[in-house]
């Protein structure tokens, strides 16, 4: 309930807009005869993901039935880097990938980094407000490093280190939020289809 508090004391106040992160846990059930796009269904299956589904229809309503540029952000999984390096997502997997050892994800997934979300947002508060009034988006990253450049991130005497962070989410289909040294560039896309790094 307080999200939805949040949501009519800030249109009470006359704010004049408001993105809400919702997660891409709302796809938890992928429909194989269509994209898993912004217009595929949503299908739930944690309270999390329940809870951020029923969100977004207030979002909806909001947004389509009232006119205020209210959108919803689904990102795929956050990571950065946390203060101490060792509490950091991935800390472990970070490891296995230096000794060269095997990495498997059974689950697989997709990662994006706090900063590429930081973009997505800054770009829905200065999209036009009639645009993505009501609307909701994922951003997510649509390349990835492959073994090679990794490999040879860590021979390189010019790159700089990298936390451990972001070395595991290079390797697992992520952005770093510097990766230009090894030849990789994030793809990482909003709504709109722009790109939220070069």
């Amino acid at each position: 309930m307080g999200s939805l508090r949040l949501f009519q004391a800030a249109r009470d106040a006359g704010v004049r807009r408001f993105v809400f992160i919702s997660t891409c846990a709302v796809h938890d059930v992928i429909l194989q005869d269509r994209p898993l796009d912004e217009t595929h269904p949503l299908w739930p299956k944690s309270h999390y993901g329940t809870h951020k589904a029923a969100l977004e229809k207030f979002v909806h309503s909001y947004g389509l039935g009232d006119g205020w540029p209210i959108c919803a952000l689904r990102p795929t999984g956050i990571y950065g880097v946390a203060h101490l390096a060792r509490n950091s997502r991935w800390f472990d997997l970070v490891g296995q990938v230096l000794r060269n050892e095997p990495v498997a994800s059974a689950l697989g997934g997709k990662e994006v980094h706090a900063a590429d979300v930081a973009k997505a947002v800054e770009l829905l508060l200065s999209a036009d407000a009639k645009a993505i009034a009501g609307q909701a988006t994922t951003v997510t990253i649509a390349t990835s490093p492959s073994r090679r450049s990794l490999a040879s991130s860590r021979k390189s005497p010019k790159a700089p280190a990298r936390s451990p962070t972001s070395i595991a989410a290079r390797k697992i289909r992520s952005s770093p939020a510097s990766s230009a040294p090894w030849g990789w560039r994030s793809a990482a896309r909003c709504c709109c289809g722009k790109r939220l790094r070069n």
